[in-house]
């Protein structure tokens, strides 16, 4: 079906006066228009019709004028994987295209992104388009260019500006009113450009708060990623509450070989996350990737494809059919508690450090992140503060740097050494997230954590750090 038949080609706005923004997330709207998504009442929305898109991430290259696969994308070009992708259900793709070089001939380029954006809307889909930062002059110029060129296409529903500044911001220790003013300017180039597209920045673990503040952020909606059982739902629930915006899972996966783990808890993997999201309020729903790729640098990286490194689909390729009838219903008004492992993600079981978040008034801040690394920084745990400002941080090692921040508020970053008792046995005091299995958290039905009591660590040994003060942003 192709969503760009009759629609008018639009005339682009000549010249736009640059909004205040603000530190709370200000952003001016873009121009609706018919056939192209918005966001109304905290929704996707298509000339008034709620969509939730399920989205499924496709890696790309720029090549000799065309958009290619990712070389470990076999079978097929990209206009036969867009029409595979749709079978299997999915309505939309996010088609990361930020690996690409300076070129004299931007042009071609922006021909070839066109030409993809018209073979997606032609196999159904629609696309949200991963770029190249525009951090410097070039790519500033290149993202107004392409938007330039695409504006007209309702197909492309949205700008993913920059992916997990977490991992790969290329200033280290960004003060957060700096974040701002970056992801300022890039909704107006937006904006001047392409009036009736959205955009966004993915967000990967919640201590993107520390410098890519999302509650602070001036997007039109969040797109965060989460992976591992053990984190899917902490983070997931974290962002519902305290990103202050729309909010989708961009991506999310369980690797599968067959072996280590069974492709049918795969499948379970993609129905509980979707089930969960959508209780906790997500507008959408996306899944890491398209094709296993084989020389991955861990087990994760090369097995979550939804078809192997040959090319034949996993059971959980065809599933997005089954999340639409059995995931995507109206959701509850309430969202659901925090999930069994909320502030002890890893059930570490040893130590604990205690102490409370507030403002500069002395009033308790919900929802601050709290991290500590043991003395080498080898190990890092994160928790959050509840509704009084209380936080309790369990961790097998003993930490000593700490770093705390909340959505809105500024950052405190310390070394302490709390008072434990002197010869205390700390087994597992190595362990850290890779080092934990995918499998064995829930139970017989479930690949989530269900149960509280694991996580719970009524044994481990408590010190305090007091009170950490934050200041209003």
């Amino acid at each position: 079906m192709k969503i760009t038949h009759c629609i008018a080609v639009l005339v682009l706005l000549a010249a736009c006066t640059r909004p205040a923004v603000g530190l709370h997330g200000d952003a001016a709207a873009p121009v609706p228009a018919p056939g192209f998504v918005t966001i109304e009442n905290g929704r996707f929305a298509v000339d008034g019709h709620e969509w939730f898109p399920l989205m499924l991430n496709y890696k790309a290259f720029i090549d000799d004028g065309r958009v290619v696969p990712a070389t470990w994308y076999g079978g097929g070009d990209v206009r036969s994987h867009f029409d595979t992708i749709a079978a299997w259900g999915f309505d939309a793709v996010r088609v990361c295209l930020d690996a690409i070089d300076p070129s004299p001939d931007t042009a071609a380029m922006f021909a070839a992104t066109r030409r993809m954006v018209l073979q997606a809307d032609s196999a159904g889909l629609r696309v949200m388009l991963l770029v190249k930062p525009p951090f410097d002059d070039y790519w500033k110029d290149y993202a107004a260019g392409l938007m330039r060129r695409l504006s007209d296409l309702p197909a492309l529903w949205a700008y993913d500006l920059f992916n997990e500044p977490l991992y790969f911001d290329p200033q280290p220790k960004r003060d957060k009113r700096d974040a701002v003013r970056i992801v300022a300017e890039w909704r107006d180039l937006v904006r001047r450009h392409a009036p009736h597209q959205l955009f966004t920045v993915a967000m990967a673990e919640p201590i993107e708060v520390f410098e890519w503040d999302p509650s602070l952020l001036p997007v039109d909606f969040i797109e965060m990623h989460t992976y591992h059982p053990l984190r899917v739902q902490s983070e997931m629930w974290w962002y519902s509450r305290y990103c202050g915006k729309p909010w989708m899972v961009g991506e999310t996966s369980l690797p599968a070989d067959g072996d280590q783990v069974p492709f049918d808890i795969q499948t379970r993997f993609m129905l509980e996350t979707c089930r969960y999201a959508k209780a906790c309020g997500a507008i959408g729903y996306g899944w890491w990737a398209f094709q296993d790729c084989a020389g991955g640098m861990n087990f994760e990286n090369q097995y979550t494809g939804l078809r192997d490194s040959l090319g034949a689909p996993k059971p959980a390729a065809a599933f997005a059919r089954v999340l639409r009838d059995s995931c995507l219903g109206p959701s509850a008004d309430a969202r659901p508690a925090p999930p069994a492992n909320y502030f002890n993600m890893l059930a570490y079981t040893n130590l604990a450090v205690v102490g409370t978040v507030v403002d500069r008034s002395g009033r308790p801040v919900e929802g601050a992140v709290v991290r500590g690394w043991n003395d080498d920084w080898s190990v890092g745990i994160n928790t959050y503060s509840d509704s009084t400002g209380r936080f309790r941080l369990v961790s097998n090692d003993r930490c000593v740097h700490f770093e705390v921040s909340a959505p809105g508020y500024s950052k405190s970053k310390f070394d302490r050494r709390p008072d434990y008792p002197a010869g205390l046995a700390l087994p597992g005091r190595e362990r850290e997230y890779h080092q934990i299995p995918f499998l064995g958290w829930g139970d017989a039905r479930h690949i989530l954590p269900v149960d509280h009591k694991r996580f719970e660590a009524p044994t481990a040994v408590e010190a305090s750090i007091g009170t950490v003060k934050l200041k209003r942003l």
